[in-house]
């Protein structure tokens, strides 16, 4: 059963990088909590810019930055086990 699970979670985990990586972008619910992971180059009204993936939680807005897209994508795989959609 865990190695089901496992297998699942990593299945979610590809789609994910197929997507973000295709449009730079995805969104997903996480126990139907809705979140987006993108790349922010730039962004804001003063053109702020960053070479970072954002992790946002569509609820609240609070965010969590990465360097790289496979950090944001090993946190997610780790932090967030049961993806249900991919939006």
């Amino acid at each position: 059963m865990m190695r089901e699970r496992v297998i699942v979670v990593n299945d979610q985990v590809n789609r994910l990088r197929k997507i973000v990586k295709e449009k730079t972008w995805v969104s997903f619910l996480y126990n139907n909590h809705p979140y987006s992971l993108l790349h922010w180059s730039v962004a804001g009204f003063s053109n702020d810019e960053r070479d970072v993936w954002l992790l946002q939680d569509e609820m609240t807005f609070e965010t969590q930055s990465f360097v790289q897209l496979d950090e944001a994508l090993a946190w997610i795989e780790q932090h967030m086990p049961s993806i249900t959609d991919i939006l």
